[in-house]
């Protein structure tokens, strides 16, 4: 599992984003991440781990 999140909703979605373009195609496959933001990032948080093959749990703050 892999968690993820900040004080800053918009940050932790660049660095999601910034992540995910180092990623590999289903380079996550089989993992869990578990993302702490704001529901107003979860479309975009989604949106960039989607070719990453993670399975994605989203937190609230």
């Amino acid at each position: 599992m892999l968690i993820v999140g900040g004080p800053d909703a918009k940050q932790t979605t660049v660095f999601i984003t910034g992540l995910s373009k180092q990623l590999k195609a289903d380079a996550m496959r089989g993992i869990v991440v578990m993302v702490v933001s704001d529901a107003s990032e979860q479309a975009a948080d989604t949106a960039a781990l989607k070719a990453s093959g993670a399975t994605l749990r989203f937190v609230n703050m």
